[in-house]
Order: structure tokens, then sequence, then C-alpha cells
């Protein structure tokens, strides 16, 4: 079991792990399974739904397979818990009613009537599920517009074309070789000014 630390953090955790577990009717199913190491099965839909994302996408967008890289990466672009089912897919968890907004064809959304096996939360590295972004606190879930955007980068890699958001992958890019950044740590000068290059991109998207 991973050790996150202090009384605050394991107050933060419990909190947590309530709020996941109030997704079933009987949260005590999942604390039954946590407690003896197993991940749990969780009901989608009501707390949060979850973008099925593939995992030759998203590793394209971060352009590694390093857990540590793409946990760092994803944590500064999706700003999000994000759980691996490794050797298949990455989930990352979006507001509840997703599914009635989602028209990318590059992943799908588990919504109501789905189920999602989640891991305790301290549980942060491989081997077998994990979480590779840890939700910060309870509700605090991706935005499903940069879920999109992430894939689109991963789908660009993949076909060996031009990204379509040049700024995002400038920043995609610097993360990747920022130590800064990369930790999940404050984002450096450089990294900043990156960042904000993009928002401002992005706003004159059509």
């Amino acid at each position: 079991m991973n050790q996150r630390g202090t009384y605050a953090q394991a107050q933060t955790d419990a909190a947590i792990s309530r709020w996941l577990m109030s997704s079933l009717d009987t949260p005590s199913v999942a604390r039954r399974d946590w407690e003896v190491g197993r991940p749990a099965v969780l009901r989608t839909g009501g707390l949060f739904d979850a973008v099925k994302m593939p995992m030759e996408l998203v590793h394209a967008a971060v352009e590694s397979t390093q857990p540590d890289i793409v946990s760092g990466v994803l944590a500064q672009v999706l700003n999000g818990p994000v759980i691996c089912h490794p050797d298949a897919q990455y989930y990352a968890l979006v507001p509840p009613q997703t599914t009635e907004t989602w028209r990318s064809p590059l992943a799908a959304v588990l919504g109501r009537s789905g189920w999602l096996t989640v891991p305790r939360v301290d549980r942060t590295r491989p081997p077998g599920i994990h979480w590779t972004v840890p939700i910060e606190r309870a509700g605090k879930l991706c935005a499903p517009s940069t879920v999109v955007q992430l894939l689109r980068i991963g789908r660009a890699r993949c076909e060996g074309v031009a990204p379509v958001f040049t700024e995002y992958t400038a920043w995609l890019t610097h993360t990747q070789r920022c130590a800064t950044c990369t930790s999940g740590a404050d984002r450096c000068p450089d990294g900043a000014e990156l960042w904000q290059t993009y928002l401002l991109a992005r706003e004159d998207t059509p």
C-alpha cells in the first residue's frame, strides 16, 4: 500500500473515498474491496462519467509510455483524475451527463448504467489498476473539452500529420522536457506562457 503521508492527507483521502463510495446503493461493498486490496466496481452517471481513452492515443499525445511522464503531463493538461487500466485504457473522470453532449468518435463515455473499476485512492503507482492522476478533492473532475483536445493530438500524431492545435502541442512538448512542469508542481515561467498562448489560440478557434 502506498503511503501518502500526513494526517491531513489521510483525512482528504477518507473524504474522497466516501464520495466515491456514495455512487453505490451499498457503499460498504466498495469499502470491503478496498480494505482487502481489490479495486471496487463503481457506478458511473451519478457522481461522474468516465471517458474511455485508448491507451495508444494517450501515449501518442504525450509522446511517452513512461508512467511518471504520462502522469505528469496528464495532471497538467487535464487537471483532473485519471485511472489507468494497464494494457487497456485510461479513464478520465468527467462531470455527469457528459454522455449527453459527447460527440467525439475517438473515445466512448461511460454514463448512466455504466460501471467502472476504481482503485483505492492511495493506489497511485503501477502495477495493476491505479490512479495516473489522483483525485485532489471530491467533485474535482476533468473538463470534457480538454479530454477531446488531448485525443485529437494523439490521433494526429498516430496518423503522422501535423496536430490541429499547434500551441497545444508546444505546451505538451514543453511539459515533457521541463522538470518543474512534469513534476506536477507550479508551472515554470515558460510553461505558464505557453499555456496562456494555447488558451488564447483556443479562443480564436472557430
